[in-house]
Parts: structure tokens; sequence; C-alpha cells
């Protein structure tokens, strides 16, 4: 009976180990909200309150935020597949990736989804000063196979330095009417993002962006 006992302990600490690790991993694909544009401050008070940040934290931040954020950055506006954010001679060479505690995820716009590419906490490279602390990093990489290379090896085309410039004007504006902090960044390492999100050569990351709440 002892032994009967002690093995069905252990099949239900098992069960639970089991249950719990699975609870842990990372959504393959997360289902971003419809945006909603009801919410939050005006263009003008927004852009009175535009600025960036410092002292971030680990606070969750809320799937209807997340949704309107991505969609903010980069999102399609209108029909014909055009997005919120413009790009020379509508190259559309611009992605997005964001990088959470759980995992780096792809911004699919066309379905605004958030589709998984590398499980686990990659946010330590998508640049310099305690990137770890908040709870969203955003890369927006160039596909110069879209624009041609820049003017030296490494760097993207000058025109998507100004796309880019655009969709990281977007997620400030977003993140001073919803209440959250934002800063954009450097100090990525290109060669392990390139690595960790399994890209081509020949898509450059061009600015990081912190998103989260402030102490």
């Amino acid at each position: 009976m002892k032994r009967i006992v002690l093995t069905l302990t252990a099949l239900v600490l098992a069960l639970t180990c089991t249950m719990s690790a699975m609870g842990q991993q990372a959504p393959k694909v997360i289902k971003l909200n419809t945006p909603t544009f009801t919410e939050g401050m005006g263009l003008m008070e927004a852009l009175k309150n535009r600025k960036s940040s410092s002292g971030f934290t680990n606070k969750e931040i809320p799937l209807q935020d997340i949704s309107n954020l991505m969609w903010a950055a980069l999102g399609v506006n209108r029909p014909d597949g055009k997005r919120t954010a413009p790009t020379g001679s509508n190259r559309q060479e611009i992605e997005l990736y964001a990088f959470f505690e759980f995992g780096a995820y792809y911004y699919n716009y066309k379905n605004h989804t958030l589709e998984l590419v590398a499980e686990g906490d990659h946010r330590a490279i998508t640049g310099r000063a305690n990137v770890q602390d908040a709870y969203l990093n955003l890369l927006f990489i160039a596909d110069t196979d879209k624009t041609g290379p820049g003017h030296r090896p490494g760097d993207a085309n000058t025109v998507s330095y100004v796309n880019v410039g655009y969709v990281s004007q977007n997620v400030y504006l977003y993140c001073a009417s919803a209440g959250l902090g934002s800063r954009a960044r450097g100090g990525w390492n290109q060669q392990q993002v390139v690595k960790t999100l399994g890209l081509k050569e020949s898509m450059i990351v061009v600015l990081g962006q912190t998103v989260g709440y402030c102490e």
C-alpha cells in the first residue's frame, strides 16, 4: 500500500511539473487584439508629453496596449495594405521584432500577430543600459535586399534610417498617450541579433526602442 501511495505521489508531482513547464513556454503565436482608437490622449497632448524615459520596470503591459502599440508602430491602416509609417517608394523594407522575457517575436503586420522566432530571454542583445529591466524591447530592422546596401559595409540604406524615424516616433507618441515610458536605443549586437532571429545577412538593425512602465 505504501509503495502504491508513493508511486501515485510521484506521478502527481511529475504531472504537476510538466504542466508548470508547459505553462512557462512561450506561445508560438500571440493573436493581437483589434486596435482601439477612442482611448488615450489626443495628438497635441501626446506631443506635449512625448519624452525619452528611464527607470523601466518589468511590470507586464496589457495585451490591448501591446496590440495598439504594434499597430501604431507599423500596422496596416488602409485597405491597400499600406501602413501607419511611410517608406520611400513604398518599399516597406522595415521589419519589427519584439523582445519579451519569454521570447523574441516577429510582428506579422498582415495578420496583426506576433510570431515566435526565439524562445527565452534575449532582451540583452537589443541595446545597452539595462534593457532587461523593461518588459518590452523593440528592434527595427531594414531588409537591404529591398533598398540596396548602405554606403559602408554593415550599414542600411540611408532611406531606411529616415523610415525608421517615422516608426520610432509612432511608438513614442502611442506610449505618451497610453502612459508608458519609451526610449530609443543603440548598442545592439548585430551579429547576435542575426544569429538569434535567423535573419538574412542583408537585414540590418537600424534602431532599438525600449517600452515599459517606469518607476
